[in-house]
């Protein structure tokens, strides 16, 4: 028991940084976003080779590397593809709690053999229950999914071309029920779904991707 709660007090205070195994988190204490306001991470002040004090790991190897090709120069969070299983490398934004909101990333997907993906969390309740939208280069698709209690379960899908290499926009607004994706500033995807109402934002990719993300914008409608 002690051991427990000591890793859950080192999860919360953003200590590990780089889990081999999965983590669960509530994300911290409930702090309401302010309406209206954009809160805004380009990651350009915080420690190379780390993962910010105000993000808590999941699970993957997620750190700020220097990156000059970056959409606002010079850093990035990337996470490296280390984790090899066919799992879900993610981090959350401690404490931050949104509803209604407006959620977007600039996202390079760089490699991985089983999958290349940058995805976005959303209305997360803890780490094994959150909506996720996420594009994927080797699949070439854009894709929405409630997951609960771990399981991940899709409800809504699109084809498109998603190269590799190259920075895109990926953005989601959830307004009530209603969801809403766009993929480089064109609308992809509209669902409803009600299994969350509010929760944590963070970021998202699957098993060996190696994906840099930048200029992580939300806004509380």
């Amino acid at each position: 028991m002690k051991a427990r709660v000591l890793r859950v007090l080192a999860l919360l205070s953003g200590a590990c940084a780089k889990p081999t195994t999965t983590h669960f988190t509530t994300g911290g204490d409930e702090v309401a976003a302010d309406p209206a306001r954009t809160y805004r991470w380009t990651f350009d002040d915080a420690a190379i080779g780390a993962l910010p004090e105000d993000w808590i790991a999941v699970l993957g190897d997620w750190t700020i590397a220097g990156e000059p090709t970056a959409p606002s120069a010079p850093n990035v969070l990337r996470q490296t593809g280390a984790y090899k299983n066919p799992d879900f490398p993610r981090v959350l934004v401690k404490g931050l709690t949104f509803a209604d909101l407006t959620l977007r990333v600039r996202c390079r997907p760089e490699s991985g053999n089983l999958d290349r993906a940058c995805g976005l969390v959303f209305r997360a309740k803890d780490s094994d229950n959150y909506y996720v939208t996420r594009a994927n280069a080797l699949e070439d698709n854009v894709r929405l999914y409630r997951v609960v209690n771990g399981d991940r379960q899709e409800f809504a899908s699109a084809d498109l071309k998603v190269t590799s290499g190259e920075w895109h926009t990926l953005e989601v607004t959830a307004r009530g029920t209603k969801l809403e994706v766009s993929w480089d500033g064109r609308s992809m995807l509209q669902a409803s779904d009600a299994t969350f109402a509010k929760g944590k934002i963070g970021l998202w990719t699957k098993a060996d991707s190696i994906t840099a993300f930048d200029d992580l914008e939300a806004v509380a409608r």
